[in-house]
């Protein structure tokens, strides 16, 4: 993780067959697919990336395009209304990585619009320095609510 190799990969499993599909990422974790199916969204926390990648009939992924963040983007979910990526993420990864109740970590809650467009919006949903919420690492929205999981912590639920 620390000398930036990439060695982890998405893999297609059916009852028949598993194959990687994508490699080429420091740290993939979170993963979610566009309302539409055609698209599949990977987190790589550590590169501060997401990956946008189109599904092939046989299930093999092309990517299409990369969206770098300035924050560890950890879980990824879509907004059942509007197709938009909503992330969780790690404004501070010393501070996640080596705790500290008096300096905890914070949470942030990106939106991701026009995702397949050739500048996305990004949009801050949520923030906070760790007073109310540590460590956030996922969001979902529901009838115009979101709540955010994190690590460790509590949960919070918002009405946006």
């Amino acid at each position: 993780m620390f000398i930036g190799l990439q060695w982890t990969y998405v893999l297609f499993y059916s009852p028949r067959e598993v194959k990687v599909v994508a490699g080429g990422f420091s740290s993939a974790n979170g993963i979610t697919v566009s309302l539409d199916k055609k698209y599949i969204y990977v987190a790589d926390v550590m590169a501060k990336n997401i990956h946008v990648m189109k599904i092939h009939d046989n299930w093999d992924l092309t990517r299409l395009k990369v969206i770098q963040l300035d924050t560890l983007v950890d879980n990824l979910t879509i907004d059942p209304d509007t197709g938009d990526i909503l992330a969780g993420c790690h404004p501070n990864a010393m501070k996640l990585l080596v705790y500290n109740p008096k300096d905890p970590p914070g949470s942030e809650v990106l939106r991701i619009q026009d995702v397949l467009s050739e500048k996305p919006r990004i949009s801050t949903e949520y923030a906070n320095s760790g007073s109310v919420l540590q460590g956030s690492s996922v969001a979902s929205v529901y009838n115009r609510r979101l709540l955010i999981g994190t690590i460790f912590h509590k949960a919070l639920y918002c009405v946006l």
